[in-house]
């Protein structure tokens, strides 16, 4: 075996400053498959490292993202060019190789696109769950991908030397936590201004329109009576209100004082929106038996 440096820029990650190391294999006794020559990018230092050996111009949890991001451009670039040397024209019959190295592309395209928009945005602290769980699930799923693709190589010494070059360290990323998760669904269940400005260009029907219009009506009413909800669980909790029944619940608070005239109607009005936003078609028993289809004679 020969070695020799070369420099190979990887350009799948948000920033192409990453160099690898690349060296050419001479297998004249074809033990690895069918050819005598390969040439074979390694990402063994950027695996070893997880990634800090590239060098991103931001830091912090951006900057992470961007040397993960780069690290596993190195990975898929050795295991495509691996496949294409190794398989040859047969992988285009192997769709399901194929697709998992599309959904790798995919995922890496998703990861990055994440991190220019929290970029461009100014790189707000409340986006910041939004970049950790995009980034944190792109990142697995590009390390699934490339591992299946590994995991059903037809040479397995090749694909064992694959991986121990691409995946040094073994599979390290996980997908996102539930804490994470809870932060996330926090953050997008509040009527607040990261919520806004993910959904900016997304257009929404008027509040008499059925399905989104509808939903999202009833979730800036649900969002404007919250507080008083609160309210009114605090004067349950003191003992001040009774919790049951709960469907009286609010001209009961409004009749001890706990909120006022106004505040109920922003409470009843919600309870509203929120049934409509809610509702299915019911019918009964007779209404669904007369559409039933008659049994072929």
């Amino acid at each position: 075996m020969r070695l020799h440096w070369r420099k190979r820029y990887i350009t799948l990650g948000p920033v192409a400053t990453v160099i690898g190391l690349a060296f050419r294999l001479r297998d004249p006794l074809r033990l690895l498959g069918g050819k005598q020559d390969y040439g074979i990018t390694c990402a063994l230092v950027l695996g070893l490292s997880d990634g800090r050996s590239a060098r991103p111009p931001v830091t912090g949890p951006l900057g992470l993202y961007v040397r993960r991001l780069s690290r596993l451009s190195a990975a898929f670039a050795l295991v495509s060019d691996a496949s294409l040397a190794v398989l040859g024209g047969t992988l285009k019959r192997r769709e399901a190789t194929s697709g998992r190295l599309a959904d790798a592309l995919a995922w890496l395209y998703l990861g990055s696109a994440a991190v220019k928009r929290f970029w461009d945005d100014g790189q707000p602290e409340e986006d910041l769950p939004f970049l950790r769980w995009s980034c944190e699930h792109a990142l697995q799923r590009v390390q699934e991908s490339l591992l299946g693709v590994l995991d059903n190589f037809p040479s397995r010494a090749t694909a064992l030397a694959l991986r121990s070059l691409a995946f040094p360290l073994g599979a390290r990323y996980r997908p996102p936590d539930d804490a994470l998760v809870a932060e996330v669904a926090r953050a997008l269940g509040e009527d607040g201004e990261a919520r806004w400005r993910l959904t900016a260009d997304i257009h929404v029907p008027g509040p008499q329109e059925p399905g989104l219009g509808t939903l999202e009506a009833a979730f800036r009413k649900v969002s404007l009576a919250e507080p008083l909800r609160a309210r009114i669980r605090e004067a349950v909790r003191r003992g001040a209100l009774a919790a049951v029944p709960a469907d009286t619940l609010a001209e009961r608070a409004l009749a001890a004082g706990v909120i006022d005239a106004g505040e109920a109607r922003t409470i009843r009005e919600a309870e509203l929106a929120r049934a409509r936003a809610i509702a299915v078609d019911t019918f009964s028993p007779e209404e669904y038996a007369s559409h039933r289809r008659a049994p072929a004679a």
